[in-house]
């Protein structure tokens, strides 16, 4: 995982990213290195600057190379959004010309998750619709093929419960605008995965699969794994700075699967200042807005269990009618209902936009130095919380910050080396030479 960090203003942005990148191999083992780049120069010409954080790689290629050959290639462009919009396209040209096992693999990234939920929650319930809630095998699962028609059954209503889901989510795009299609080859791909996910499957299902499938690649849902795309800066027209950030869903048919997360344009008449955390953001959106979305949701469920007590205790001290305390009961739970509606929309809100408020209003006055400071001291903040607390430390290593302006263009402040910088003269040398500076 990572911690990322963008810091704007009008004078400025502030980039700052950890090290830390989780490796795994198979369904347990991981390890953790600290030495990833995830902030890079975007462009020779212009102030334009990119992060990446989630998985490092793009059809099997290291995003890391394919952002520096984007930079090789493209040195100027009119404004931050087209620069993001022709790297979009870049990216997609080597989804184009991915052999059929790497579109297979980023396919099966894709069906993988949603069809073993729909296992995970098959495996869960089929033993208690075949035994009911009575004891014994219920009645309508009697006779000798009742345990196969009782797993038959509970597939096609977790089946359908997935495909409701997959139907309220917003649909993703693709480069080009336009689904890619599923062909024969594809279709089979589509059939060995479910089968090799759920056992039970068979023609009776297969249909039902399918459509879970196709919705599965046209949508955007949190199941699947994505990489998340920051671009931020300047371009030659621009007078103030912009953030734009993508996820990526992924390259399935060979056409880049993406959504639009943050669209930050700094303005007079519009933001003025903007504090942005990526990925692991829980400390960050603690320090900023005086909340997360850990606290919400503790403090939710507790009034959820709590306000109901208190109108069942007064009510059970009332001696009045039994119509009229059911009356009464009626009005409280609309009124509970209106509290915990108001906490979630209103309150927690208010909250957060008080503390960003508060924030920003310096920020927006922030000069150069103290941006960067900060945006390193956000990271820093998220790394020793993974440090002190339980399980792996999935945010540390040394912390990679740049500062963008008009004037001075991509400026690194820190910035890690894997080799020692005062023995490769040459090394800067040969980039001066280039026109790259110190951008690799």
């Amino acid at each position: 995982m990572t911690a990322e960090i963008a810091i704007l203003n009008k004078t400025a942005v502030a980039l700052a990213a950890d090290s830390a990148v989780t490796i795994s191999a198979g369904s347990n083992q991981e390890k953790i290195y600290d030495s990833a780049d995830k902030l890079f120069e975007l462009c020779s010409l212009d102030a334009i600057g990119a992060m990446v954080n989630g998985g490092m790689h793009f059809v099997q290629i290291p995003l890391a190379v394919l952002i520096k050959k984007f930079r090789a290639k493209n040195d100027s462009f009119g404004r931050v959004t087209d620069a993001a919009e022709a790297l979009l396209v870049y990216l997609n040209s080597f989804a184009e010309t991915a052999s059929a096992e790497v579109q297979k693999q980023d396919f099966g990234n894709i069906l993988r998750p949603i069809l073993n939920v729909v296992k995970s929650r098959f495996d869960d319930r089929y033993l208690n619709r075949y035994f009911g809630d009575e004891g014994g095998i219920s009645q309508e699962y009697a006779g000798e093929d009742g345990y196969a028609r009782a797993r038959s059954d509970t597939l096609r209503e977790q089946l359908a419960v997935m495909r409701s889901y997959l139907e309220s989510q917003p649909a993703a795009e693709f480069i080009g605008n336009a689904v890619p299609a599923v062909d024969d080859v594809l279709a089979v791909w589509v059939l060995e995965f479910a089968k090799s996910i759920l056992p039970d499957l068979d023609a009776i299902h297969m249909e039902d699969a399918g459509i879970i499938c196709r919705l599965a690649l046209e949508r955007n849902t949190p199941f699947q794994p994505s990489t998340g795309l920051v671009i931020a800066g300047y371009g030659r027209d621009d007078l103030f700075p912009t953030l734009v950030s993508f996820e990526l869903l992924g390259a399935p048919c060979g056409c880049l699967k993406f959504a639009r997360a943050n669209l930050v344009d700094i303005d007079r008449d519009g933001d003025r200042a903007r504090v942005i955390p990526f990925a692991q953001r829980e400390m960050v959106e603690r320090f900023l807005y005086g909340l997360d979305e850990s606290i919400q949701r503790d403090v939710s469920n507790f009034c959820r269990g709590a306000v109901p007590r208190i109108s069942e205790s007064i009510l059970a001290h009332l001696e009045m009618a039994a119509e009229e305390k059911a009356a009464l009961a009626s009005v409280a739970e609309e009124a509970e209902a209106a509290f915990l509606d108001g906490l979630k929309q209103d309150s927690f809100e208010a909250i957060r936009q008080q503390s960003r408020t508060e924030i920003e209003d310096m920020v927006e006055f922030m000069p150069k130095p103290e941006m960067a400071r900060m945006a390193e001291a956000l990271v820093n903040l998220t790394s020793i919380k993974r440090r002190v607390t339980r399980g792996m430390e999935t945010v540390g290593g040394p912390i990679d910050v740049a500062v963008i302006s008009q004037a001075e263009g991509f400026v690194w402040v820190k910035r890690k080396h894997y080799f020692p910088p005062e023995l490769n003269s040459r090394f800067f040398d040969r980039m001066g030479r280039h026109g790259k500076g110190d951008g690799e």
